[in-house]
């Protein structure tokens, strides 16, 4: 829902840029109870989405954003375009089975209208998140309404697969949907869609025979036609009665959008930066790895994205370096707590090394101003080393 209000925003223009996103924290007791009584939680302890032994889901802890753009703008703007909103929409459910099971014909509007605003015909969509909460009625309202839906003027021989993230992590409520969102992003870059777990006997109230769906139990290649991009929808229901429905694309950038200029002759400045100084050597190996599944000719643009994609904190190095092998001995030598060496150390270096010098000190730099006459684009980079410290308030009878 907070995806589709965003992207209605920035088509409209009241906005230029959205964040949207979703936080779900199990800290009530009494929101735990409640769904006891409701029967909806799993007494197995998992989420067992459209199989026959769901008896409900687990509750799940989750936090995920994402952020939006007019798409002129983000390629104008250099950004990593992780997949294109094609449509969504939003409805209310009206009078329902009960408060945790979707009205049918509602999940089928919303659908509907999301395919329409889309411009894409049911078929062309390859996979689609389901909601699957685990529970015999809910899961075969929704499976029934997927099939009516995306089930129009497909080939017998390609089935629309489907499947739902709540199997791995259970079910984190508010954040649900950016759960759901994020898992067909990722697996639309990587081209490969995750198995959905605890499907072993398909639930017997769904027609599955008469249905053109296949829930992937194991990994599954990403089933996309070579003629065009790879889509996805996700399907969401809440309690209230709310359903919101929307469809993505992935993003190949034009060739006029790839880098240009060499990446070897020209002497690069990686700066890295972290809180404090333990955090800062455990990012320099997270690069270290990365150099080892990435070529050469992205060294340049990796550098730009950590220049003017980061932000810069108090503990600081700069990596001056003309190739890989470069890199590889500065980052080992910030592993070891050494001073990294100068990579580059001829006439050309000397704007980067000054820039380096400048950036530990801790004083402002024109990054843009190294990639003077460059293209150059944001690459997924290693994320930041949270220190993963666990803190307990101290319990009313004084122990931890």
């Amino acid at each position: 829902a907070a995806v589709h209000q965003g992207a209605a925003a920035l088509r409209s223009g009241e906005v230029d840029l959205a964040l949207a996103g979703g936080v779900s924290i199990t800290l009530s007791q009494s929101t735990s109870r409640f769904l006891a009584e409701l029967g909806i939680l799993s007494g197995s302890g998992k989420t067992a989405s459209f199989d026959a032994s769901g008896d409900g889901f687990t509750r799940g802890e989750g936090c995920g954003f994402v952020v939006l753009k007019r798409l002129g703008q983000a390629e104008a703007d250099g950004d990593r375009i992780w997949g294109v909103i094609r449509g969504s929409a939003v409805n209310q459910n009206g009078a329902g089975f009960s408060i945790t099971s979707p009205n049918g014909a509602a999940q089928q509007a919303v659908m509907r209208e999301a395919l329409e605003r889309s411009g894409l015909a049911p078929s062309d969509v390859d996979y689609l998140e389901a909601h699957g909460t685990g529970t015999p009625l809910g899961d075969s309202i929704e499976a029934n309404a997927v099939a009516a839906v995306y089930g129009q003027g497909r080939e017998s021989g390609r089935p629309l697969v489907m499947g739902s993230v709540k199997t791995n992590m259970g079910h984190l409520e508010a954040a649900s949907g950016m759960a759901s969102l994020l898992k067909v992003i990722l697996a639309m870059n990587h081209r490969l869609i995750p198995s959905h777990l605890n499907f072993t006997t398909p639930n017997p109230d769904i027609a599955w025979d008469a249905m053109p769906v296949r829930i992937p139990a194991e990994a599954t290649a990403w089933p996309t036609p070579p003629d065009r991009p790879a889509t996805g929808a996700v399907n969401i229901f809440g309690m209230t009665g709310a359903n919101a429905h929307v469809i993505v694309e992935s993003y190949d950038p034009p060739a006029a959008q790839q880098s240009s200029s060499p990446n070897g002759s020209t002497p690069r400045l990686l700066p890295l930066s972290a809180k404090d100084d333990d955090a800062l050597r455990d990012l320099a190996e997270r690069y270290l790895s990365w150099l080892d599944a990435h070529d050469d000719e992205q060294l340049a643009d990796m550098a730009w994205t950590a220049s003017i994609g980061r932000t810069h904190f108090p503990s600081r190095a700069g990596l001056v370096f003309n190739n890989a092998d470069d890199l590889r001995l500065g980052l080992q030598h910030l592993i070891n707590g050494d001073s990294p060496p100068n990579g580059a150390a001829d006439g050309n270096a000397d704007s980067a090394s000054a820039a380096a010098q400048a950036y530990e000190a801790g004083q402002d730099v024109d990054f843009p101003a190294l990639f003077e006459g460059e293209e150059r684009r944001k690459i997924a980079l290693p994320g930041y080393p949270f220190r993963r410290r666990r803190y307990w308030a101290p319990a009313k009878n004084g122990s931890g």
